[in-house]
């Protein structure tokens, strides 16, 4: 049943501008540390590496914003963030702590709209719950991983059209009772379903939201019929059963998720119990007592129907959902729906690689943050001390919050962090690994990977990192066994591919090369880098003509790549067809001003005898390297021939 709350509805401008203002100042404040982390883990296949976001002005062409199935709106910010600053994190931190910002005002005016449906005895002590609820959310560390961490950003982003959706959606709800044409509001709904497909190629969480407003609009229904309630229902779910059939479609299965191994892999049952484990014991507990957090929390499946963690967590979980719905407010009860409708996309019977990630509990945490508020107001009316702690309450989560924000500052922070937490799992220590690696502390990164692969020896990760390391030391031959046991392993990736066939031509082995850099080019084709290599391979092979194609594909994904264009000049000079690579090497020289290339079009000049021509090819040389005695050694005879005085 809906009440009107005259002191919610005409709360001075004033007092509402001052309170987005305290929310925007705080958030800025708090999560200011955070602008300038770097890109941390998979945010090298989102956004470093992903060649999808790379060309704003071709993103439909490449994606399309109707490919909601590949998140294909949340590819667009991050191609939107490429545009303006290429690989600056600045710019991609900025977006994420805007949106969590917005988050927070919507999340203002919408307590206001449901504190309408609250019991009207306890409406004037939650005059203070949208300030609360919203700086609550605002602060809490938990979701400093959704802000900090890059690929999080579809958390935050679906929230904001999840919570956008919603306020339209009650405000329409609103408006239907007092307008008298029903036409005249028709905006509402057609903005409400922009919303939610722009939800749904964001993250597809969002599909909950019809469920959600179904429930308002029973619990704000003076009747409670549920015949006069059935063409509602009907109209509002119609878009949810839409996106189910063409999700049907298109994936061909509702419950996984289709380039994701993992949710074929695992045992649906046992990943329903352990998800009951992990959402009281683990999401519930940070969400309140945000301590100890964890971005690769170490939890492992229950080990059958028997295990008592799960058991334990839901007789945990049962007693609060009854303490809840034996207590008065309305609200209450409705923010531990919220919490619990919300979380079942990705924790209940669709299996994900993790098992638990904290960026998952942003938009549930909201119906967590509003029953905080809700807890603290309804003291207050009882213990004139509340508000004081309140405010002591916000303060150390915002101290916890920008703590936890330090361990972002950089890789090694973050992975040493969470090895401390998580010990005994294989992935955190090769993670660590890696960042040891991309700071050339080898002895350091080689035992972080050998730790993990000890505690997970069927892991290809580690091997493929210890490869890199033999890689760096130059040791060719122990390399290429560590990439072809990781391929062994089950490993598919083509940078392991790629690595397996560069050993080989390290190695001076071309031949055995080429299927590696083939299969490599076949998994990702728009690396330049394999293109380069392939074409090396067949130049070693005197296959000049597949290695010509390979250099110009070089150059067609990265036009000014000197080294491809310089030995496409030097394929014309092993042909004889001096002309041809004159003009080549030249090509080359235009893009860098290389010793190399001096040194190439020096040796093409005498060999055609236009000696002359070479003399300034090999100064240059000379005069960058006075120590090449080859280079001294054919000016010298060049300088006889032309008959000029040697010095």
């Amino acid at each position: 049943m809906k009440f009107v709350n005259p002191t919610m509805d005409n709360s001075p401008f004033s007092a509402r501008v001052k309170a987005l203002a305290l929310i925007c100042v705080c958030g800025v404040i708090i999560f200011f540390a955070t602008v300038h982390s770097p890109f941390l883990y998979d945010d090298a296949h989102a956004i470093e590496d992903n060649p999808y976001i790379k060309n704003l002005s071709k993103f439909q062409q490449m994606v399309g914003v109707q490919n909601i199935f590949n998140r294909s709106i949340l590819l667009f910010t991050f191609s939107v963030n490429h545009a303006i600053g290429q690989l600056d994190v600045f710019g991609y931190h900025l977006i994420n702590l805007m949106l969590h910002l917005c988050v927070g005002i919507i999340l203002y005016f919408l307590t206001m709209e449901l504190v309408t449906i609250e019991n009207p005895a306890l409406t004037p002590t939650f005059q203070r719950l949208p300030l609360a609820v919203s700086l609550i959310h605002i602060f809490n560390p938990i979701n400093v991983e959704s802000i900090t961490y890059l690929s999080s950003r579809s958390s935050v982003l679906v929230t904001l059209f999840y919570l956008s959706s919603f306020y339209l959606f009650i405000r329409f709800v609103n408006s239907k009772e007092k307008q008298k044409n029903k036409w005249k509001n028709i905006h509402y709904p057609i903005v409400i379903l922009f919303l939610f497909y722009l939800g749904l190629g964001t993250k597809e969480i969002i599909v909950t939201l019809p469920i959600v407003a179904v429930l308002y609009l029973w619990v704000q229904s003076s009747t409670k019929n549920f015949h006069k309630f059935l063409p509602e229902l009907a109209v509002i779910l119609i878009p949810l059963i839409i996106y189910l059939l063409y999700r049907y479609v298109q994936m061909g299965n509702l419950l996984v998720i289709k380039n994701d191994p993992y949710s074929y892999m695992i045992d649906r049952g046992l990943y329903i119990l352990t998800q009951i484990k992990v959402v009281i014991s683990y999401y519930l507990v940070k969400l309140i007592f945000p301590i100890n957090l964890n971005f690769e929390p170490d939890i492992r499946l229950v080990s059958g129907f028997f295990d008592w963690e799960w058991i334990a967590s839901l007789i945990i979980g049962v007693g609060i959902a009854i303490g809840i719905f034996y207590q008065k407010s309305i609200l209450l009860k409705c923010a531990f729906i919220w919490a619990l409708i919300t979380i079942l996309p990705t924790s209940s019977i669709i299996p994900l690689k993790q098992i638990a990630t904290e960026h998952r509990t942003y938009l549930p945490g909201i119906g967590i943050s509003m029953g905080l508020g809700i807890l603290f107001l309804k003291s207050a009316s009882h213990h004139k001390v509340i508000h004081p702690t309140l405010i002591i309450f916000l303060v150390i989560y915002g101290f916890l919050t920008m703590e936890r924000s330090l361990d972002y500052r950089s890789e090694i922070n973050l992975w040493e962090d969470t090895v401390r937490k998580s010990p005994y799992k294989s992935m955190v220590h090769n993670n660590l690994g890696t960042a040891y690696l991309s700071k050339e502390r080898l002895k350091e990164a080689q035992k972080s990977f050998e730790i993990s692969s000890a505690l997970s020896p069927s892991s290809t990760d580690p091997y493929i990192n210890m490869g890199h390391i033999d890689s760096r030391n130059k040791e060719w031959d122990k390399a290429k066994l560590k990439y072809d046991l990781a391929l062994k392993l089950g490993a598919n990736r083509s940078q392991v591919f790629f690595n397996s066939g560069l050993m080989r031509l390290k190695l001076n082995k071309p031949a055995e090369a080429l299927p590696f850099l083939l299969e490599a080019i076949k998994i990702k084709n728009h690396r330049s880098l394999y293109h380069h290599e392939l074409g090396n391979a067949f130049r070693m092979l005197k296959q000049y003509d597949a290695a010509l194609r390979s250099y110009r594909k070089v150059l067609e994904l990265e036009p000014n790549h000197v080294e491809a264009q310089n030995n496409i000049g030097v394929i014309f000079w092993n042909l004889k067809v001096l002309d041809k690579a004159e003009l080549e090497f030249k090509k080359a020289l235009a893009m860098e001003d290389k010793n190399t290339i001096h040194n190439n079009l020096a040796n093409l000049y005498i060999a055609k005898k236009q000696f002359s021509k070479a003399i300034p090819h090999l100064k240059t040389v000379i005069k960058r390297k006075p120590n090449d005695s080859r280079a001294r050694s054919l000016l010298h005879v060049v300088e006889i021939i032309q008959n000029i005085p040697t010095r």
